[in-house]
């Protein structure tokens, strides 16, 4: 289970009250503290090489097939003012192609996979969310490979999970 796994990250953020004293207009120290998001992204490209079989390939008789390129992945995180944490991460294919090791048919990857995760300063209520779509598109007809996959998971202040979803099915078209 996802949820919960950052539980440590987040630090919980103090503020001091507003001077409430009716004397004159509030000067610069008796303000209290910007309590502005602290805001990280980062943007990273790793090597993919990998052998996958595609059930549908090679007139239906199935085939490895041989996929490389690269993963493009963007990461970005906020902790707000109250202290809690919130993770997106982005990955995409780029340049991936491959050929069948049977047939010597040439493939394409191609789609996108999101991840998001948000946390309260102890660690609940939490929320995790998963989405993959990667698809291998081969030449002609029935020899593309399409895989998606769904994931959520809700837990409420108290730790409870309350919603979880997981979805995952992959076709040959």
């Amino acid at each position: 289970m996802r949820v919960g796994t950052l539980l440590g990250i987040a630090v919980g953020l103090t503020a001091c009250a507003e001077s409430t004293s009716p004397v004159g207009p509030l000067r610069v120290m008796d303000q209290p503290p910007s309590m502005a998001a602290v805001v990280s992204s980062e943007q990273l490209t790793l090597p993919l090489k990998r052998t996958l079989w595609i059930s549908c390939a090679n007139d239906g008789l199935g085939e490895d097939v041989t996929i490389q390129g690269e993963l493009s992945i963007r990461t970005h995180s906020t902790e707000d003012e109250n202290g809690g944490v919130h993770l997106m991460t982005h990955v995409r294919p780029s340049g991936v192609v491959g050929v069948g090791e049977e047939s010597g048919l040439r493939y394409r990857g191609t789609g996108g996979t999101f991840e998001s995760e948000g946390y309260a300063p102890d660690g609940f209520p939490a929320v995790y969310s998963f989405v993959n779509n990667f698809r291998i598109i081969g030449q002609g007809p029935g020899n593309n490979l399409l895989l998606h996959m769904t994931v959520h998971q809700t837990m409420n202040a108290d730790g409870q999970l309350t919603a979880d979803v997981d979805l995952s099915h992959s076709d040959c078209k």
